[in-house]
């Protein structure tokens, strides 16, 4: 009698089809890094050939545990011990660990920024891994069962199947604002921008010149109830030096005829404190890229601050909406407490994903380049896009930004702007960082508008625009009179985070710079 493999033994084959499975969903939650293993793999058809072979490990370690458990025969002999099933299990065996192991490395070294992704796009997959593992216990678990073996699992499914119906009929996570609301300056109006747990409507409570107001998140007369992040639009005379409060009704589900809601959440009062004197503060946070516990411990050496400007890249791109909630919405919420004003510029991180278009619009802005007017101070905030060619392979053949730019410096060269004290706000400082020819274009509509100050991230350095290339040469040269500010951000290298603050005065702009440790990375005051 042949000795019994190792690798066909119940206990291996069932670890192997775990892993197996375990490793073929991690990399399949990781499938928004394809593009950037495509060229290595390209011999078994990329990203999408590994991901093919990881589904026939899984297929081969489920039917040689079929095999094994059933005990099928041929000839009298037992199949699990022939040559080749002994030749597949090992194999099995030895690639599940191979992907599991991968699948770590790559997290690993991916970044924490890609494994939130990840896990968001794991969640996305997650009913069809519950379902797989569901089977395989239906399908071969239960005939090798003894009747009070079956008795447990048949209880145990249908306690599973029935809290599963009633979590879908009946939602028992408890519904709540997950944190104070971010006031967005559109240049048209304030969007006050909260967000939810779970899809519902969203509301502003204020009163205004003796008359009460409540104003909803609608769109062409209806409630806007599908959401997790709810905006509001509301006058600037409305909410300026003013109380408000913040609603949400959870919608459980919207029919043609009547539908069915939850809860009802509230918070609040806040006053939005708005400073339009001769001195202004402003906390400027570009690149934090999911950091934020990093930025906000940098942010509490900064001190106070009268508003907040928002350079940009917040995540790895914009998967899901979820995303936005938590690192534009949310971190927006408890940088200012709701009181306190933001001017928000997308980063190139934020063109990226099935959410991206949409992005702006729950966020409050139909269109991402804007002016803003702040007492004696006015904001040009414009939108740089992709910092690549719209034909680059990372883009998956769904960017566009080259129009997006054209139109955009089509309006600039037709903007009106109502101070001689000009800030630029823009992520990259270029404008348009792959066409020359659009940079040049907004640069000298910035000069014939008198734009004192150029202020911008995307770098992940903290410093004044120099010298020390020749595009850098050539924009100094030709535009001597416009000083550019490159806020810090996020370091994956050295692990810091920096943030600014930019005080304006009648004199100049005075920018300080800290990271989270305290130290002072910048301490310098500008003149008009």
């Amino acid at each position: 009698m042949k000795k019994e493999s190792f690798f066909m033994r119940t206990p291996v084959l069932f670890t192997s089809l775990l892993l197996a499975a375990a490793g073929s969903s991690m990399f399949h939650a990781l499938r928004m890094v394809w593009v950037f293993y495509d060229p290595v793999l390209r011999v078994i058809g990329g990203a999408m050939g590994v991901f093919v072979i990881t589904l026939l490990v899984i297929a081969v370690a489920l039917t040689l545990l079929s095999l094994r458990l059933f005990d099928v025969k041929k000839n009298g002999a037992s199949l699990c011990q022939s040559r080749v099933c002994r030749i597949l299990g090992a194999a099995a065996f030895a690639m599940s660990v191979l992907f599991v192991v991968a699948d770590i490395a790559i997290l690993i070294f991916s970044g924490s920024e890609t494994d939130v992704t990840a896990l968001l796009y794991l969640k996305k997959d997650l009913p069809g891994i519950l379902l797989f593992f569901a089977a395989v216990l239906l399908l071969i678990v239960l005939p090798n069962l003894k009747k009070r073996g079956k008795a447990f699992l048949s209880a145990g499914l249908a306690v599973c199947f029935i809290a599963a119906g009633l979590w879908h009929i009946f939602p028992c996570m408890p519904y709540r604002i997950v944190a104070d609301p971010v006031v967005m300056d559109t240049g048209a109006d304030y969007a006050v921008v909260f967000a939810t747990n779970s899809p519902g409507t969203g509301c502003v409570h204020y009163s205004f010149a003796g008359v009460d107001y409540t104003v909803y998140a609608q769109q062409n007369g209806r409630r806007i109830g599908d959401r997790l992040i709810h905006t509001v639009h509301v006058p600037y005379a409305h909410l300026k030096n003013n109380s408000y409060s913040v609603e949400s009704t959870r919608v459980i589900e919207d029919f043609s005829y009547g539908g069915r809601q939850g809860k009802t959440v509230r918070k609040g009062p806040y006053t939005l404190r708005v400073n339009e004197s001769e001195t202004q503060t402003y906390l400027l946070i570009s690149d934090w890229h999911t950091h934020l516990k990093d930025a906000k411990t940098a942010i509490s050496h900064l001190g106070d601050y009268d508003a907040v400007l928002m350079l940009g890249d917040p995540a790895a791109g914009m998967d899901f909406e979820a995303q936005a909630a938590k690192y534009i919405v949310q971190f927006g919420g408890d940088l200012t407490g709701g009181e306190l004003p933001v001017l928000y510029v997308r980063g190139n991180h934020e063109t990226r994903g099935a959410f991206a278009a949409k992005m702006p619009s729950y966020i409050g802005y139909e269109q991402l380049y804007y002016t803003a007017q702040r007492g004696p101070y006015a904001f040009l905030v414009l939108d740089s896009g992709e910092d690549k060619p719209d034909s680059h392979i990372e883009y998956g053949g769904m960017a566009e930004y080259r129009t997006e730019r054209t139109e955009m410096i089509d309006w600039l060269q037709n903007v009106q702007v109502q101070s001689d004290k000009l800030i630029v706000l823009t992520h990259a400082w270029q404008v348009s960082e792959p066409e020359h020819d659009l940079s040049r274009a907004a640069w000298d509509a910035f000069s014939a508008l008198g734009a004192r100050f150029v202020i911008s991230g995307h770098t992940h350095t903290c410093e004044f625009l120099d010298g020390d290339t020749d595009t850098k040469k050539e924009y100094l040269t030709t535009y001597p009179g416009i000083t550019t500010y490159i806020d810090g951000g996020y370091n994956q290298f050295t692990k810091t985070y920096i943030a600014s603050k930019l005080t304006l005065t009648p004199q100049g702009a005075h920018f300080e710079a800290v990271d989270q440790a305290g130290s002072v990375i910048q301490n310098e005051v500008r003149t008009w």
